[in-house]
């Protein structure tokens, strides 16, 4: 009996194992069987021109493919699968696998028509449905003008041979020809219309947890960002590596909120500054942490039981560290950026309950200024060396980007003189109104002090530019990429840029600005100008480094994310991404200041002012 009893665990400990190992190969073929279609999927959309892929819904299509491929077990099969799907859409399409070798039949590709015409994609940055920008995308001779945007364009016969994966390669054209009716050659009407009838079945909802429309909404981020994203030079990000990580993490979604960390996972390995994805509400804690000392300190509240100088050491019985570095996981940008946003939204509770809603994580900051309540947050703490839990309601107005809970002593001013011939500016407050009624009293000061802690400082900062200079100055170069070729290949670049020219009455007085980093895009191209022209003496923080007119890919899942779609470096060509400006007189803060209510960057800014 014994040794039948031995004999039977011993079995079902060999079937579980088994189990295991076939579950954990299904999860990888899968997963090769995606990343395979991701990467045909991207070429197909963006660098093939045939009319019968623009007559497509690309979000459907993806969704269609996923469930075609995800359970397929061979590399023939997965090979015949994405033929038959992509086939009807991308003309001259070829698909082998490694051993096999290259035969293009370009002759497949001629048209009839002796006036046809070249027929290519080019890309301006590149064109995403949703608000329009100032970025495009075209097919050449099929625009209404019938101009192409740039002298670059694919010759005919030029193709993309690339590996998929999986052991296969993919051969598609870039170029195709073109009459006034179609692209040449077109695909049997009846093998399109049964891929229409296909794609018509397909539901997206777009508001609830379907893990096929989330992996969609990755493979088409992902691609976006793989052909379009100007700053892989500069970043240590291995990008085909996070293909595969984030469809390993969708894999084991559970819950919408699951798939949004996976995909702000996803979207911060860019240290984008821009890099946010929207669409989820938050529930801030009603106060501002910073990091001082080395400790999460309390600098402002609007809890009672909270005061100025109380040191986190706990969120919800978890260390206050490890409540921040998971932030910071979530949060794209430079080390400085990552830091800031992510004590802004320390302690915060995310809930699907009101997804969106104008209300999100990121951008909107309750202007209302209505409370929301979100649940609640345990906070051990200590104060005057002695540790108390305080449970806190998550009713603050806040987002990632900014917090608005501020106790500082110019709070609520706008332009003050703080002393004799010094003013102070509180940016954040100040209107372009306000600057113009005073801006005579501001050119005889002795000096100026430019507060842009905040969110609303770049406009009046730009209206006092003009009066710091006697000469026309310049921004730095905008640089729109300039694709034809995919996987960012031999990408040019449109330069722009633009001046500002002097007005008076000139300031005479000193400028200091007080930056850190809440300081990005439009503010950095304005601080570019004061760094470069020698305009201001600044303190405080480097800001976020990160620059460059954004684009937004709307998701079938719901969600937007946002990008920066062109790229931006410093005057002198230095790079600025993920770098920043860094101040003249670096501050630091205590402890002791912020329990004694001190601002030591005011305090810094106010002791350059009093020098001769």
């Amino acid at each position: 009996m014994k040794t039948n009893f031995i004999l039977t665990i011993l079995l079902i400990s060999f079937c579980i194992a088994c189990q295991k190992e076939s579950s954990g190969g299904d999860t990888q073929n899968k997963v090769q069987n995606l990343v395979s279609f991701a990467r045909l999927y991207g070429y197909a959309r963006w660098f093939h021109p045939s009319d019968e892929a623009q007559e497509i819904d690309s979000e459907k299509f993806a969704v269609l493919g996923i469930k075609k491929v995800e359970n397929v077990r061979s590399t023939a099969e997965l090979r015949d699968t994405l033929f038959s799907l992509f086939s009807p859409i991308v003309q001259g399409l070829q698909i082998y696998e490694t051993q096999k070798p290259e035969v293009f039949g370009l002759e497949t590709l001629f048209s009839p028509d002796p006036n046809a015409k070249p027929v290519a994609w080019q890309h301006y940055g590149v064109y995403l449905k949703g608000e329009p920008n100032i970025y495009e995308s075209r097919r050449t001779n099929k625009s209404k003008t019938g101009k192409v945007m740039f002298n670059r364009i694919p010759l005919f016969g030029e193709i993309i041979k690339k590996t998929i994966g999986s052991n296969l390669i993919c051969v598609l054209p870039l170029t195709l020809l073109t009459n006034d009716t179609s692209t040449y050659p077109q695909t049997d009407k009846t093998t399109l219309s049964l891929l229409q009838s296909e794609l018509e079945s397909i539901r997206i909802n777009g508001y609830g947890f379907e893990p096929h429309v989330n992996m969609a909404s990755i493979i088409i981020t992902w691609n976006v960002l793989q052909h379009f994203f100007p700053y892989f030079d500069v970043i240590e990000t291995d990008w085909n590596e996070v293909l595969i990580e984030t469809i390993n993490s969708a894999l084991a979604n559970k819950r919408k909120l699951d798939f949004f960390v996976t995909l702000n996972q996803m979207i911060a390995k860019l240290n984008d500054g821009h890099g946010l994805v929207l669409g989820e509400p938050i529930y801030p804690l009603p106060i501002k942490t910073e990091f001082v000392e080395n400790k999460i300190v309390i600098t402002s509240s609007k809890d009672s039981n909270l005061k100025r100088g109380d040191i986190i050491l706990k969120i919800d019985d978890r260390p206050v560290m490890e409540a921040l570095n998971e932030k910071e996981k979530l949060i794209s940008g430079s080390p400085q950026l990552r830091r800031y946003r992510a004590l802004n939204i320390l302690g915060s509770k995310f809930s699907t309950e009101n997804a969106f809603t104008t209300t999100n994580m990121f951008m909107n900051d309750n202007k209302e200024g209505k409370s929301r309540s979100g649940g609640e947050t345990r906070l051990l703490i200590e104060r005057d060396d002695k540790e108390q839990t305080i449970v806190v309601a998550n009713t603050g107005q806040g987002s990632l980007v900014f917090n608005p809970v501020n106790e500082g002593k110019f709070s609520s001013e706008t332009i003050i003189e703080i002393e004799p011939g010094i003013y102070y500016m509180n940016m954040d407050k100040c209107t372009v109104s306000e600057f113009e009624r005073q801006k005579t009293k501001l050119a005889n000061a002795k000096a100026v002090i430019y507060d842009r802690r905040g969110r609303n400082g770049d406009l009046v900062l730009f209206q006092a530019i003009p009066h710091l200079i006697k000469e026309p100055v310049t921004t730095a170069w905008w640089n729109v990429p300039l694709t034809v070729y995919p996987d960012r290949k031999e990408v040019e670049f449109h330069k722009s840029n633009w001046d500002i020219q002097p007005k008076k009455p000139f300031f005479k007085s000193k400028s200091i600005l007080i930056n850190d980093p809440s300081v990005v895009s439009y503010g950095e191209t304005l601080t570019g100008i004061v760094d470069h022209y020698n305009l201001a003496i600044t303190v405080g923080e480097p800001t976020a480094g990160c620059n460059g007119n954004v684009n937004y890919i709307h998701l079938p899942c719901g969600y937007q994310v946002m990008w920066t779609g062109m790229k931006v470096m410093k005057h002198d060509g230095n790079q600025l991404y993920l770098k920043g400006f860094e101040p003249d007189y670096p501050v630091s803060k205590t402890i002791q200041a912020v329990k004694e209510g001190r601002d030591e960057y005011l305090e810094k800014a106010l002791e350059v002012a009093r020098q001769e």
